[in-house]
């Protein structure tokens, strides 16, 4: 039994929760084992039975729905209506997507030969085989179940460490899978923390699914590069809202606050800069700022709250440095900036970059991930301008268009440097289980979810082999083999005029070149 403890607190009163012994490095040999083990015999299983298993977690998840909003909240920090809509509600239809599609998505596929018609290709998906999947506390529910779900149906085991920050909600998903009769060591969840997945990523699983944020990220792919371990990460956005002149100026502020604040901004999907067309600049600062005002901070279980606190007390941290380090250039406050008088959360804050001046390209609330109830705020004139503002960032997650016009809409939405982009919405990319979620840049490699997602979770194989079974058909020498000829030099000099575009250098071609296909197969004898 280890003598370390891993404590989980309720962000909102400090309360402990629960203290969990942590998991022993020592034992992840004996871990890893137990689900190669299970694997291979799950394997086995017919992909059918696989995804239908989800149907019976979507039900104990149901089930429980109520219990899990309110642990969620008291572990988390976040109201329980989010708990609700943000994670279980989405969890729910993330289930359901793989349980009707994965059969579809996973069978095998038939590739057209082109030229080669004597020969035909098929892909066929196999599983990875144990994989480890670490995640983090501001989605404990929906981040890891939206990895777990697909790499087990795709027939692999999972050792799942979810954030030391939020270990029973780790804990629950390992029930849930349990209750739902998934079979032993398949599904092994680990508590601890970040040494404790480095060790997991040390006994080389298949793959490492890592959600995060960028510094850990680069250090995990540091380390599984060692090894050649593949690995699929998704970590941070700092990603921008544009409204341009003619979006409702009521719906794009009641869409630029929920972006910037629910879940107390704690999600990469969040909007941690605001990118406003110049004349309507002014009206929508004082609008959004109305609406502030009006957000209910308080007990997160209570279903009225608004706003709940922040889970990470590291996060405090990081928020006082910008709010210091933007009072000292001298950037302007549109409202917030100041912490609750217990500091269990910040106040919706809105930073106004300065439009030109070297002090706002230093503005580290501007250029590095807040992960917090804290956006920039900053103008343009022109399309090209909001998107090359957009595109000013090491991140690449996602981006958000307000406006009335969808072939302006579209035009922006192809410019923009994101694996999401959302128009007339916010936010909820990672909660559409059918779509891909991810990003490009430092905001990391690889998808979750949808079809994309549950091919993240197997290895691709390419099956090549004759047309026809039939005598010397299926025994058929290829004419590039040894020994070579001239009729061969003079077969594929005809070849290459089959790639011409005009159909009737193609036909004159064709005769000339069955002439010398035939002469080759019936007259000269391959190696």
């Amino acid at each position: 039994m280890s003598a370390k403890r891993i404590v989980s607190r309720n962000p909102a009163t400090g309360a402990v929760l629960a203290s969990l012994p942590e998991t022993e490095a020592s034992e992840l040999s004996a871990r890893f084992e137990t689900a190669r083990k299970a694997q291979e015999a799950w394997a086995r299983v017919p992909l059918r039975e696989r995804a239908r298993r989800l149907i019976t977690l979507r039900e104990r998840l149901i089930d429980k729905s109520r219990d899990l909003a309110e642990l969620l909240s008291r572990e988390n920090g976040k109201p329980v209506f989010e708990a609700f809509s943000h994670e279980i509600v989405a969890s729910l239809e993330l289930l359901t997507y793989y349980a009707k599609n994965s059969e579809r998505i996973l069978r095998p596929r038939r590739i057209g030969m082109g030229l080669l018609q004597h020969r035909k290709s098929r892909i066929e998906y196999w599983p990875i085989g144990t994989t480890v999947v670490i995640s983090p506390w501001n989605y404990p529910l929906l981040l890891p179940l939206g990895e777990i779900a697909p790499i087990l149906t795709a027939g692999n085991s999972v050792i799942f460490k979810p954030s030391e920050v939020t270990p029973l909600a780790g804990l629950e998903i390992q029930k849930l899978f349990d209750e739902a009769g998934y079979p032993p060591g398949l599904l092994q969840t680990v508590i601890g923390d970040g040494k404790l997945g480095a060790a997991l990523i040390d006994h080389r699983p298949g793959k490492v699914f890592f959600t995060g944020s960028v510094a850990t990220g680069k250090k995990i792919m540091a380390q599984a590069a060692n090894s050649l371990v593949p690995v699929n990460l998704e970590l941070g956005g700092k990603d921008a809202l544009i409204v341009l002149e003619d979006a409702d100026l009521d719906h794009a502020t009641s869409a630029a606050l929920w972006g910037a604040y629910t879940n107390s901004g704690q999600i990469c999907a969040s909007v941690e800069r605001l990118l406003v067309h110049e004349s309507v600049a002014g009206p929508f600062k004082d609008l959004l700022a109305q609406k502030a005002s009006k957000l209910r901070a308080g007990d997160p279980i209570d279903p009225s709250t608004d706003l709940g606190a922040t889970t990470f007390e590291g996060q405090k941290q990081i928020y006082s440095r910008q709010l210091d380090q933007a009072r000292a250039v001298g950037a302007r406050f549109v409202f917030g900036g100041e912490f609750s008088e217990d500091r269990t959360r910040l106040a919706p804050t809105l930073i106004e970059v300065p439009r030109v001046g070297a002090d706002a390209s230093n503005l580290e609330a501007l250029e590095s991930e807040s992960f917090g109830p804290l956006a920039t705020f900053e103008t343009f004139s022109s399309d090209d301008e909001a998107a090359a503002l957009s595109n000013a960032s090491r991140y690449g997650l996602l981006g958000s268009i307000l406006t009335r016009d969808p072939d302006r809409a579209r035009s922006l939405a192809a410019r923009l440097e994101v694996g999401t982009v959302l128009i007339n919405e916010v936010v909820y990319g990672p909660g559409i289980g059918q779509a891909p979620w991810g990003g490009i840049k430092e905001s990391g490699i690889g998808r979750s979810h949808g079809e994309q997602g549950l091919l993240e979770a197997v290895h691709l194989k390419h099956i090549h082999e004759p047309r026809f079974w039939v005598g010397r058909l299926a025994a058929f020498k290829s004419p590039w083999w040894f020994p070579y000829s001239p009729l061969q030099k003079a077969l594929f000099e005809s070849l290459t005029e089959l790639y011409r575009q005009s159909l009737w250098r193609k036909l004159r071609a064709l005769p000339k070149l069955v002439y010398q296909a035939a002469r080759l197969w019936i007259g000269e004898p391959r190696i």
